[in-house]
């Protein structure tokens, strides 16, 4: 399966020019473990081509959560960007992109039940 992200990259950008608004304390750490990341996804059957993009896309997911979009949004991007991705594993994506790259976003709980 091969994983087009071009489109999130680009998403990345406009999120990146945006102002950030974290929470003191709560900032992302500086060196996160890439390689951990890939192989996470390769682990699930998630393959691509340009491990950049494929960081790249993740944290795009990652700013766009902290900017506010849904759990249903978020995986909206990622199976648009990626026609060739099932939902199932757009989810796996986006989880595996949350826990390495923003856990944070995990912990403010995104739409749960009481």
């Amino acid at each position: 399966m091969k994983l087009l992200l071009a489109p999130l990259v680009v998403i990345a950008g406009l999120i990146l020019a945006a102002p950030g608004h974290a929470e003191p304390g709560e900032g992302e750490p500086k060196t996160v473990d890439s390689a951990e990341f890939i192989a996470s996804l390769r682990q699930v059957g998630i393959i691509f081509d340009d491990t950049d993009h494929a960081v790249a896309a993740a944290e795009a997911l990652c700013g766009l959560a902290a900017n506010g979009e849904s759990t249903m949004e978020l995986l909206n991007d990622v199976t648009e960007a990626n026609p060739d991705l099932s939902v199932v594993d757009a989810a796996r994506f986006a989880t595996i992109a949350a826990k390495t790259y923003c856990p944070h976003q995990l912990k403010k709980g995104g739409g749960g039940s009481k």
